[in-house]
């Protein structure tokens, strides 16, 4: 499977999600790939930390290749099973060519409206990349980084209704902004890894909830389908 994580708009989670993506992915134990196409190498240094860390960790391979990708992906794809592709925030050769070789295109975004906006516009490339594949994209926009709290559902729900509107399509399950996030990445973890470190109560919460927001979106946005 070849899963592209993109948007225009930086600093919405790309790159966190994308590396949660290949975890998951490795955790089948197939061999999986992760290209870092952003200039600034956040996935490639996440990565560079994993082997030092995590060691006994399901491994994941890391490539930077920018410009247009669609050669490197299927020439990388004779030896990996699973390619997962982090894009930089930009609208660049990179992000619209992956969204040509991919089977699946998550889309984060926050619920703000210059995120919503920009993400809006990303959703257009990915009708674009569909006028020239012969199969269409499964693409859908994740809600991250929200607010638990009751009184944001309803901007929530104002997000989701204002992008629906203009033909987006959204992830049914959504993520919540969670530290645990920050606590396992900075070591090459993810939240569906297991800590290096005893955690405290809150920190183990905070992980678990993280781990099974995640397990669900990737279960939704993942799975085959039939043909």
């Amino acid at each position: 499977m070849i899963v592209t994580v993109c948007n225009e708009k930086g600093g919405v989670g790309k790159s966190t999600i994308a590396e949660n993506v290949a975890v998951r992915l490795a955790q089948t134990g197939k061999p999986t790939l992760l290209i870092d196409s952003d200039p600034q190498g956040t996935s490639h240094t996440w990565s560079m930390h994993r082997k030092k860390h995590r060691p006994n960790a399901p491994k994941i391979d890391c490539e930077r290749i920018t410009g247009n990708l669609i050669e490197a992906v299927h020439d990388r794809a004779k030896c990996y099973q699973h390619i997962v592709i982090d894009c930089g925030g930009s609208d660049s050769e990179a992000l619209r060519s992956s969204l040509l070789v991919a089977h699946r295109a998550l889309i984060p975004t926050e619920v703000k409206r210059r995120d919503l906006s920009v993400t809006a516009q990303t959703w257009s490339l990915v009708e674009t990349a569909n006028e020239r594949r012969s199969k269409p994209l499964k693409a859908r926009v994740v809600l991250n980084k929200c607010n638990p709290l009751p009184s944001s559902w309803s901007r929530i729900d104002e997000a989701c209704e204002a992008l629906r509107f203009k033909g987006v399509q959204i992830a049914q399950h959504r993520l919540v902004s969670r530290v645990a996030y920050d606590d396992l990445e900075y070591r090459g973890g993810s939240v569906l890894d297991d800590p290096l470190e005893p955690e405290t109560k809150k920190e183990k919460e905070s992980r678990e909830k993280a781990r099974d927001e995640m397990n669900a979106l990737l279960m939704e946005t993942l799975k085959k389908e039939s043909e």
